[in-house]
């Protein structure tokens, strides 16, 4: 599990977790670098008046970094919109990095880069945890290598670590009405208690495999061919899954644009639409449009949201983490206009 440790070696570490979300910081009242979630466990060493010093620890996608050198760092943040922190390679989320974060480098697995950053986090968001005075046992020292066997038998099993999110088991709390995509229509109704695998979260909302049977004479193949319930995430981090994907997002239209050489992932002049989304994601999307069709969406009203089927032509451009996507059809949001190119 990814946690915050001491920043600096010291004896009188404190075990400590959050009592509300947090930053942790630079330097005390200095740049927020991390977003972390109430809960979080820490364990703190220097205090400098209302701060208290730590480091945070996890995995971060390895495209959304950079190498670096400064101020003896290894990595640099690059992605837009920051990159998530998390507890193992495409786990829980445990933290949200900001864009231009210097990290540590410790290690790294596949597309996934192990990393560190010391920092500060405000006292007042600090709670100890219980004392032994207070009922808590404190911790063991590891038993010697020849005692080890032993004391494992003895010991009770340890709990296991927190599940990475594609292996999350959970059930549902109570009846709930399933989802495309967040804030979508519903799909269908399933009951309480209906085991349910965690596959990914975005703003508040948590994606779902449900598992059970129906009859074959029930199941057609889909008129649409598109696929429901992606996140932008999702085809940063699966793009040989998702490039050449046709997919159904919901969008926000915030401007129609033309190609430059910074983005070389479309044809210079190559019209596009800047949207933000898939929605309620906070990120962005291009998505290329016909020469004939940019009078139709310049015509639209600020900020319209639009139901577009699109195939994804890359997971991200050379500089951003905007995912670059063909339009296949409108599906809703365009006053008089036909599904279809």
């Amino acid at each position: 599990m990814a946690c915050l440790v001491i920043a600096t070696s010291t004896a009188a570490g404190q075990e400590t977790s959050l009592t509300a979300p947090t930053d942790l910081h630079r330097e005390p009242e200095g740049t927020p670098l991390v977003s972390l979630p109430a809960g979080a466990p820490l364990e703190t060493g220097e205090v400098k008046g209302d701060w208290k010093e730590a480091t945070v620890d996890g995995w971060v996608y390895t495209a959304s970094t950079s190498r670096t050198k400064r101020e003896g760092f290894d990595l640099v943040v690059t992605a837009d919109e920051g990159e998530n922190l998390r507890a193992a390679p495409n786990g829980r989320i445990v933290g949200r990095l900001r864009e231009g974060t210097l990290l540590e480098r410790v290690g790294a697995k596949g597309k996934w880069t192990h990393v560190r950053r010391d920092g500060w986090v405000p006292r007042r968001a600090v709670m100890p945890r219980r004392s032994p005075a207070q009922g808590q046992a404190p911790r063991a020292a590891p038993p010697p290598a020849a005692q080890a066997k032993a004391a494992a038998a003895a010991a009770p099993p340890a709990k296991p670590a927190p599940a990475p999110a594609d292996e999350e088991p959970m059930e549902l709390a109570r009846q709930v009405s399933l989802s495309a995509a967040p804030d979508g229509p519903p799909l269908a109704t399933v009951q309480g208690g209906v085991p349910a695998r965690v596959v990914g979260r975005a703003a508040g909302w948590v994606k779902v495999q449900v598992d059970g049977w129906i009859k074959e004479e029930d199941l057609k193949p889909s008129e649409s061919g598109a696929v429901m319930g992606v996140t932008a995430e999702e085809v940063r981090t699966s793009p040989d899954r998702y490039v050449g994907q046709t997919l159904q997002w919901r969008l926000q239209l915030i401007a129609v644009q033309s190609a430059d050489e910074l983005r070389s992932e479309m044809a210079p002049g190559q019209p596009y639409l800047l949207m933000r989304g898939p929605l309620p994601e906070p990120g962005f999307v291009y998505v290329t449009i016909p020469a004939e069709r940019v009078a139709d969406f310049r015509a639209l009203p600020p900020l319209r949201e639009l139901v577009l089927r699109l195939t994804i032509r890359a997971a991200r451009t050379r500089y951003l983490t905007t995912p670059v996507a063909e339009l296949v059809s409108v599906v809703s949001g365009m006053e008089g206009s036909q599904e279809g190119p």
